[in-house]
């Protein structure tokens, strides 16, 4: 039985790995990595919202966005930035 995730309810790690369908080990991974939750004492409560909020597992980080593209982009950026009639800026 699947349950819904609801955006203002609390949940503990065991019932996140539940929702998430994800080991115990996982979610306390996920929450050295990521602030998704709040320690209390020493017991982890994590909001529904920051759940729903997360990425899918194939969804890439805006940083590695960038970076593929300037991998990708290099050469262009080059023909078009460090060519001889912009040299007299490369002594600026």
């Amino acid at each position: 039985m699947n349950r819904p995730i609801q955006p203002n309810a609390f949940y503990t790690v065991e019932e996140t790995a539940r929702l998430l369908r994800v080991s115990r080990q996982n979610v306390i991974r996920l929450l050295s990595h990521r602030p998704i939750g709040v320690k209390i004492g020493r017991h982890w409560r994590i909001l529904g919202a920051a759940l729903l909020n997360l990425p899918a597992p194939d969804a890439e980080s805006e940083t590695a966005l960038v970076s593929d593209w300037l991998a990708a982009s290099s050469r262009t950026l080059r023909e078009v930035w460090d060519n001889e009639e912009d040299a007299v800026y490369d002594r600026l």
